[in-house]
């Protein structure tokens, strides 16, 4: 409710299984936004760790990162990325200097700690975490 939607919201037709039809859409966030939440969210549980001393697991962030940048990397409109991204993070008292932050050695730890725990009940084919951070550091490193 108090989040700051910083790119233009997107409409969208409702997708469904069923066999009567269903005309109707939905205002939804965009990519580039879902994408700035996950990595303003992978800072905010940084600074609980550091403030607190305990974090949650935040493996299906990275996982929705991998899978959005992935399908859709291509299309996302990166105009201002690297500025609208740091003005969402400063709502938060949260910054970042380049991509590596988002892979602080504690934070890579703990997901790959819970990886198979947290998300393999919800994805058949949930990739091997070594990989997928492998495949997402020059995924986000070009995003900045």
């Amino acid at each position: 409710m108090d989040e700051r939607i910083l790119w233009p919201v997107a409409q969208r037709k409702i997708v469904h299984g069923y066999d009567e039809p269903l005309e109707a859409e939905l205002a939804v966030y965009s990519l580039e936004e879902v994408v700035a939440e996950k990595l303003r969210s992978i800072l905010q549980q940084l600074a609980r760790l550091e403030n607190r001393g305990w974090m949650r697991n935040r493996a299906r962030d990275y996982y929705d990162l991998w899978q959005v940048l992935r399908t859709y990397g291509g299309d996302l409109d990166l105009t201002d990325f690297h500025t609208r991204l740091h003005e969402k993070c400063r709502l938060r008292d949260v910054d970042f200097d380049g991509a590596e932050d988002f892979f602080d050695p504690r934070m890579v730890s703990n997901v790959g700690q819970g990886w198979r725990q947290s998300l393999g009940p919800l994805v058949s084919d949930l990739p091997e975490f070594g990989t997928l951070i492998d495949e997402l550091r020059p995924q986000i490193a070009a995003l900045l």
